[in-house]
C-alpha cells in the first residue's frame, strides 16, 4: 500500500464517527471553507472568509464551523505546475501551522493545482454571473479539494 493511501486511511480512521473533515482553500484575499458529511463521502461548500490577518481569519473560520465537530483539516497546497513548492506553498504551510495550533486538530495537505480554474470553468458553463462566481469560487474550490481527498480515501478502502 502506498504511503499516501496509508496516510489517508489513518487520518479517516482516527476521526470519530461524529466528526467531519474541513476543507480549506487558502488564498491571498479569501479562504474558502467546505465540510464533509460524517460518512466522508460528500464535500459541501459552506462559506468564504475575507482575509483580515491570520488571527482574525482563524476566529472567523471557527465561527463558521461552530456547529460542527471537527476531526481534521484538509488544506489545499498550491504547488507549482512542475509539482515543486513555491513562495505561496510556504505561506500556506505557515498559515496551517497557526491553524493547527488554534484548533488542535490534525492537518493534511492536498494538491490544489487547477482547482480554482476547474471550478471557474464549470461555473461559467453553468451560466453563473461573474458576481456569483466571485462570491462562491473559493468555497466551491475548498469543496473540490476536500472531495478529491474523500474520493482518494474511498477508492483506497
Amino acid at each position: 500500500m502506498s504511503p499516501m493511501i496509508e496516510k489517508l486511511k489513518n487520518l479517516i480512521d482516527r476521526t470519530l464517527i461524529s466528526q467531519i473533515l474541513v476543507g480549506l482553500d487558502v488564498g491571498y484575499k479569501t479562504i474558502g471553507i467546505a465540510v464533509s458529511d460524517r460518512s466522508f463521502t460528500i464535500a459541501t461548500p459552506i462559506n468564504t472568509v475575507s482575509r483580515k490577518g491570520t488571527k482574525k481569519d482563524l476566529f472567523k473560520i471557527k465561527e463558521y464551523l461552530k456547529e460542527y465537530e471537527i476531526g481534521a483539516f484538509i488544506v489545499g497546497l498550491p504547488l507549482s505546475l512542475d509539482g515543486e513548492e513555491n513562495e505561496q506553498t510556504n505561506k500556506i504551510r505557515k498559515f496551517s501551522n497557526e491553524l493547527q495550533l488554534f484548533f488542535s486538530k490534525p492537518i493534511e495537505f492536498w494538491d490544489e493545482r487547477y482547482s480554482s480554474d476547474i471550478i471557474f470553468k464549470e461555473m461559467r458553463k453553468s451560466d453563473f454571473s461573474s458576481k456569483k462566481i466571485k462570491k462562491k469560487l473559493d468555497q466551491q474550490s475548498a469543496a473540490y479539494i476536500l472531495q478529491g481527498y474523500l474520493d482518494k480515501y474511498r477508492n483506497s478502502v
